[in-house]
């Protein structure tokens, strides 16, 4: 019986001799002929016309389409050691990192956007060509600085490699030295990685960081991007909006790097294969409407039907479910002990999306929030015994936006334009994913991931964390703000595709001013190979114990020898960086061995406002007094090495002081030290 026969409950046509009967074949015998099966029977044609014809094979895609990204990319890849060549990064001034890149830089960067532009634009986009246009993108934008300078350019990654190899030593961090070791997770892993491989020094790994961990972020990007957005070129716009915003430079070797890479893990599980919805009996997502001709629900009604209604079930098998669960509540453990904030920005989004009834798994968010509670109440017990005005924020601190944004106005033309930069950026970023929430509630009819971005913004408001918290609220929430940014891209471009070519210049204009913003600071962030070598050799040279600290806080100064020399910044009485008020700060601490950068030289003019040359004014007069000597000096780079004071009659003489450190490969002799008074004090 047909179907139509049952709705209808008309007879059988097989009873009513229709002609449709069911028929046997019976199998071929040896001598039966070969027949070929008969192709379907053309429909006739109805009222309007014959019926379409199948489709065919696709048309073959013109060479253009076919080998122009490939080509661009291959271009853009054997440019970059020519543009580190032919860059000159020996004076950078207050615009940083932009002004000595080689023009074949800029031309690399143009050619890697030129690819992707190209294969988006392709009738048949190849994920694999994407996919490799993508990382060609961070290559040139992101791992600029990582291709052109020969060494790891931000002063922190070298202090967190410091306490890797603080770690590493006895396997246990060290007390009274930096709050950070309070979460030891990220410290302990790469301690494990570099103990497991047989070496001693992360620099190789501490220069490729930046573009490997933000290639991973764009992955999570792209990711969630397929879960809200959907199709097939969108997602991957979104993956290089993300890349062109991030200027906040939160992805060098740091805890904070390999936390987001969780959260955004986490994300994608609950937005993906976690995500529900709330359902009303109609099968209508969302809010529950009123059925064609009742009257209308009040909206405090509807509000409440919504609240009530359980979501519906995930749609994958039990076995995957459960494996995601696993992973899932895997990295929000792994959070606790790895970072100080992030644990927080994921467990209220995670809240969000349970009571919307967004993600199904709400005991994550339970797993999450005991496994903060346990590690703070016993791991880091020390630290909210004794510290935890940090978090909080004491009477003596000033608010989060005037830390990260009024104390950072300072500096000459260069550092000013940089900095009012990095505050349009992230005011033209809110400004897309608004609209972008506007067009996604007009599409799908929700607002959480307007929600979810700004989730985090209420740690600024609870406490104090000093001038980073602000770019690290913006992190948190900049995923999900690009995804919305490019919602309403897509439909500016859906109202005429000439808007296209609008939208690929200012591609290119984002990621030309992310290479300015990114390496703003670079003239005092730069690290060189001799200022390496130089630092290894002044810790090799100190004896056991002895204070080993910068002149200021840049620089390669804590590469090791954290807790053995207690080489982090100390000393109260505002002497906390020695360059604030240099001869009193000094002879207040008496660290046993100074160090002094070139960038330090940079900072102090471009940042500060001092004469140039005023470090090697500093470095003359310490040694003129006779309390310390040079035991390397090149240029702007030395190591001063305190004087022993000559013995007294009747007193027994101190240990001897310890060596000189022999100078690297092509840097000038020291000058001797003069004889060094019995009381020696700075001028």
């Amino acid at each position: 019986m047909t179907s139509e026969t049952r709705r209808t409950g008309g007879p059988d046509p097989v009873e009513a001799g229709a002609g449709e009967r069911t028929q046997y074949m019976q199998p071929p015998g040896p001598d039966s002929p070969t027949s070929a099966v008969r192709g379907p029977v053309p429909r006739p044609a109805g009222p309007d016309g014959p019926p379409p014809p199948p489709p065919g094979p696709p048309a073959p895609l013109s060479p253009l389409w076919v080998w122009g990204a490939p080509v661009l990319a291959v271009l853009a890849v054997l440019l970059l050691p020519l543009a580190a060549a032919t860059s000159d990064l020996s004076d950078m001034g207050g615009w940083g990192l932009a002004p000595a890149l080689s023009p074949l830089a800029w031309v690399a960067l143009a050619l890697a956007i030129a690819c992707c532009v190209v294969e988006l634009w392709s009738p048949r986009p190849r994920i694999p060509m994407l996919g490799a246009a993508t990382t060609v993108l961070i290559l040139c934008s992101t791992g600029m600085p990582s291709v052109v300078q020969p060494q790891a350019r931000f002063t922190t990654a070298w202090l967190i490699s410091g306490f890797v190899d603080a770690v590493a030593g006895n396997g246990v961090p060290p007390t009274g030295v930096d709050a950070r070791f309070y979460w030891p997770g990220f410290f302990a892993q790469w301690a494990w990685f570099r103990d497991a491989a047989g070496a001693d020094q992360l620099d190789t790994i501490l220069r490729w960081y930046p573009p490997a961990v933000v290639a991973v972020w764009a992955i999570g990007v792209y990711a969630l991007a397929r879960s809200m957005l959907g199709g097939t070129r969108a997602p991957w716009v979104a993956a290089w909006l993300f890349v062109g915003l991030n200027w906040i430079e939160q992805d060098y070797f740091s805890p904070q790097a390999t936390a987001i890479v969780l959260l955004l893990t986490v994300l994608t599980f609950a937005l993906g294969p976690l995500a529900t919805r709330r359902v009303d009996n109609a099968g209508v997502p969302g809010w529950p409407r009123p059925h064609r001709g009742a009257p209308p629900l009040p909206r405090w009604r509807r509000w409440l039907i919504s609240a009530l209604t359980p979501p519906n079930q995930p749609t994958l098998p039990a076995r995957q479910l459960l494996l995601i669960y696993f992973c899932a509540a895997l990295c929000l453990i792994a959070l606790a002990p790895t970072h100080q904030l992030t644990p927080f920005a994921i467990i209220g989004q995670l809240v969000v999306l349970a009571i919307v009834g967004r993600f199904r798994g709400r005991g994550l968010v339970i797993v999450a929030t005991l496994t903060v509670v346990v590690f703070i109440l016993i791991g880091a017990r020390d630290f909210w015994m004794t510290q935890i005005s940090m978090i909080t924020g004491g009477s003596d601190e000033g608010g989060a936006i005037e830390a990260g944004f009024f104390d950072r106005l300072e500096g000459d033309t260069g550092q000013l334009v940089v900095k009012l930069l990095r505050v349009l950026m992230p005011g033209l970023t809110w400004l897309l994913a608004i609209a972008g929430a506007w067009v996604y509630w007009k599409r799908r009819r929700d607002l959480v991931p307007i929600a979810l971005a700004g989730i985090p913004m209420g740690m600024a408001v609870v406490q104090s964390y000093g001038g980073e918290l602000l770019l690290r609220v913006l992190l948190f929430g900049l995923p999900i703000l690009t995804i919305l940014a490019v919602d309403a891209l897509r439909a500016f471009v859906r109202v005429d595709r000439k808007r296209e070519r609008l939208m690929a210049g200012a591609m290119v204009v984002l990621f030309l001013l992310l290479i300015v913003i990114r390496g703003g600071n670079d003239a005092y962030l730069d690290v060189t190979t001799e200022d390496v070598q130089m630092t290894r050799q002044a810790y090799d040279q100190a004896p056991p114990g002895a204070t080993v600290q910068p002149l200021a806080t840049v620089g390669p100064y804590a590469l090791e020898g954290v807790g053995d020399h207690n080489n982090m910044a100390s000393g109260g009485d505002g002497c906390g960086i020695l360059a604030s008020d240099p001869f009193r700060c000094i002879d207040l601490v008496q660290p046993q061995t100074l160090l002094f950068y070139k960038s330090m030289e940079k900072q102090g003019v471009v940042l500060n406002g001092e004469q140039p040359g005023w470090t090697v004014a500093i470095r003359e007069q310490l040694i003129a007094s006779g309390q310390y000597r040079a035991t390397y000096e090149n240029g702007f780079n030395a190591v001063l090495v305190r004087n022993e004071p000559l013995p007294q009659p009747g007193v027994p003489a101190p240990d001897a002081a310890a060596p000189d450190a022999v100078a690297p490969e092509g840097a000038a002799p020291a000058a001797p030290a003069p004889d060094a008074p019995a009381q020696g004090g700075t001028p």
